[in-house]
């Protein structure tokens, strides 16, 4: 079994898997606002994350020294280790569904909020079981004041979210009406401001929609050129126009060209702005889906991976069942790290693909269905789903490896991961721009007591209670 004895080498292992688990959910949104299919990306990810989780479980297994409290793989395997082997599994059929809910949920909510949430959930779960399940883990007066920051933390996403929505809902009216009828090109800048504005500032219609006044009555060309002094319609001899027209060109010359436009009651947003090509290429359909979906998503994904740990722990020092239940025999120790994570990863990958070989003709959200002669078609994003898979595998893995080297204390650096997904979001993203001020102060407030957390259990793994 492979070990790192040194602290130096340890903390650069945690260090690269930090950038590899805070890197890979940048594949699934990637994907997504390409418009690839959710199953298909998924079941790149799977096939990519089990042929590098394996290979690493396997060689750190059974390469160094032969330690007698830790044997290898192929010497586990026939041991009567029935029961955390069943752990080990289940602990990868709760990662994979923690990680369709990561998938789903970045969609829903985007990167900045997804994983900080969903990992403060599963942190809040799974440490508050193993704590219980051995208390030897830290004290309980920094344990949980840590879980305490991270229900805070998940209360100031979920407020960050909801301010994000508005910000967006905003951002979304102010884009349809300066893009009415191509409301600029006709209009002019200034004009098409000043609409803007009057649109902002009206006050509540009678159907009770702020920011939208009461209809009025469409009106004739000719009433509209009466009218409106700064919009001048060519309703004289061309020659006269021209001349009379030739200085207003800058502010709305172009309206004559195009006088049908005010004949449209109701015109719709041009296939051509961005925000329509954006909506259209989304894999997964958010159409119509309420602001607290994709929080939920998130919070049913960070109790499958707060299970995740202590089914763990348990298949890899067998507490409470040595102690209390005696299920394991006499002399049978129970799994090692990387013997665990392969029976996780085999878990992961055959149940990640028979359930979204379903999902291609049964698809979630209402999305299209699909088939696997038309996966095997779809190269578009599979590089980058590929990448994120191997990412995952090899983050893992380091994260084993490097903890078993630094303890408990260093270990908890790979929980800042999260924060470099909210980086990702918002540097390549643009992730809660424009949304206001009050969503940015709430992001920051989730980040600083998720921060807060990870500390507060850091401390409490330097101070264990030993019996």
């Amino acid at each position: 079994m492979f070990v790192i004895l040194d602290q130096g080498p340890a903390v650069a292992v945690l260090v690269l898997a930090t950038i590899c688990l805070g890197t890979f959910p940048v594949a699934f949104n990637w994907a997504d606002l390409h418009g690839r299919k959710p199953a298909h990306t998924f079941l790149d990810f799977s096939a990519a994350f089990v042929l590098a989780a394996l290979p690493c479980a396997i060689s750190l297994s059974t390469s160094g020294p032969r330690i007698p409290i830790m044997p290898g793989l192929w010497e586990q395997m026939t041991q009567q280790n029935d029961f955390v082997v069943f752990c080990a599994c289940a602990a990868g059929f709760f990662l994979m569904l923690g990680s369709m809910s990561l998938q789903f949920g970045m969609a829903l909510t985007g990167m900045a909020i997804c994983l900080p949430f969903q990992i403060a959930v599963s942190l809040s779960v799974g440490v508050g079981i193993d704590w219980f399940m051995d208390q030897r883990l830290g004290k309980a007066a920094w344990v949980f004041p840590g879980l305490t920051c991270f229900s805070i933390a998940t209360m100031f996403g979920t407020l960050a979210h909801v301010e994000r929505l508005k910000g967006l809902k905003h951002r979304k009216d102010k884009h349809a009406v300066s893009k009415l009828v191509g409301l600029e090109d006709v209009m002019g800048q200034p004009l098409a401001e000043g609409m803007m504005k009057s649109v902002e500032l009206s006050p509540t219609s009678s159907t009770g929609d702020p920011g939208v006044g009461p209809p009025t009555k469409r009106r004739t060309l000719h009433e509209r050129a009466a009218s409106d002094p700064d919009v001048i319609l060519d309703l004289e001899s061309p020659a006269k126009a021209s001349r009379r027209t030739s200085s207003l060109r800058p502010l709305g010359a172009q309206v004559m060209q195009d006088t049908n436009a005010f004949a449209q009651e109701e015109p719709s947003t041009p296939k051509h702005t961005p925000m329509r090509v954006q909506y259209m290429q989304r894999g997964i359909n958010i159409d119509g889906s309420k602001p607290l979906t994709g929080l939920i998503v998130l919070t049913i994904g960070g109790f499958c991976f707060g299970m995740l740990t202590p089914l763990f722990f348990i298949a890899t020092s067998a507490l409470p069942t040595t102690d209390h239940w005696r299920i394991l025999p006499e002399g049978v120790p129970p799994l090692t790290v990387y013997n665990a994570y392969f029976f996780m990863a085999l878990t992961f990958g055959f149940t990640a693909w028979g359930l979204n070989l379903a999902l291609l003709y049964v698809p979630l959200c209402n999305g299209k269905e699909s088939c696997l002669t038309e996966y095997a078609r779809d190269h578009r994003g599979r590089i980058v789903s590929v990448a994120a898979g191997l990412a995952c595998g090899v983050g893992m893995a380091c994260q084993f490896l490097g903890g078993l080297a630094g303890g408990y204390r260093v270990a908890e650096v790979v929980k800042m991961y999260p924060l470099l997904t909210v980086a990702w979001g918002l540097l390549l993203f643009t992730e809660f721009r424009g949304s206001g001020k009050r969503a940015a102060y709430l992001l920051g407030a989730m980040c600083a007591t998720y921060v807060l957390g990870v500390g507060l259990l850091a401390a409490a793994r330097n101070n264990p209670v030993v019996d």
